[in-house]
């Protein structure tokens, strides 16, 4: 299972340096902030898996850095450590869907009880089973059979971070080749190239399965989707 990502920030340099050296046991990336306004610019670059944020701060406290991150995103796991002192700030913070509140010194073993319950659920949220016992995994942007790696060029990949991203929803011809292709200037031959794409995939996968069944199906007026065990129909 691929490690996720986590923002840490802390204004104490001592602490920053020892609780990062904790965190890298656990996360893939550690984003270290020393303020509220780097912490904030870190996540609008790195997008992290879980937020780690002292309640007091320089420029931003945490509290605040929670606010504005809450206004676009709900979900994102954020853990905020406090002082006794701080229980009153905390109030303003009801309604920012925090996951855990630590009161500092921190207990490690608290500490790490509710790290490895949020990447639990992290990980368990990024899992997408589709049909026939394959699974994608949103963070490692891996496809799985009964729990076996599917070897993936880049391509492949890319066109399936798309399509179960949003398992059951059909995408257009002109939205995946402008995402797959992001880099290039597409023609009209990259249409041939998006089915041709589609086309070796669906053959890979339908090797691997007990009957020739397509991961990836095709509806000439809404495009593409992947199918799921629900809404399955072999092709």
């Amino acid at each position: 299972m691929p490690k996720p990502t986590i923002l840490y920030a802390e204004d104490n340099p001592e602490s920053r340096e020892n609780y990062a050296f904790i965190l890298q046991e656990y996360f893939d990336k550690v984003y270290l902030a020393s303020d509220g306004e780097e912490a904030l610019m870190l996540y609008q670059e790195y997008k992290p898996d879980m937020l780690l944020l002292d309640i007091k701060m320089p420029k931003v406290n945490g509290i605040d850095v929670a606010k504005q991150i809450r206004e676009e995103d709900s979900d994102t796991p954020i853990i905020m450590l406090t002082a006794y002192s701080d229980r009153e700030i905390l109030l303003q913070a009801v309604e920012l869907k925090l996951d855990a509140y630590l009161v500092k010194p921190v207990d490690i073993p608290k500490l790490l009880e509710t790290l490895k319950h949020l990447i639990e659920q992290i990980n368990s949220s990024k899992m997408i089973s589709l049909f026939y016992g394959l699974t994608w995994d949103g963070i490692g942007q891996k496809l799985f059979y009964k729990n076996s790696e599917i070897k993936l060029t880049k391509k492949e990949r890319q066109l399936l971070h798309i399509l179960a991203s949003n398992a059951g929803s059909y995408h257009t011809h002109d939205e995946l080749i402008i995402n797959i292709w992001e880099d290039e200037l597409p023609d009209h031959t990259y249409n041939k190239k998006l089915i041709q794409l589609i086309y070796r995939l669906n053959k890979k996968i339908a090797e691997l399965l007990p009957s020739q069944s397509y991961l990836i199906e095709n509806s000439y007026k809404l495009g593409y989707r992947v199918q799921t065990d629900n809404e399955f129909t072999e092709q």
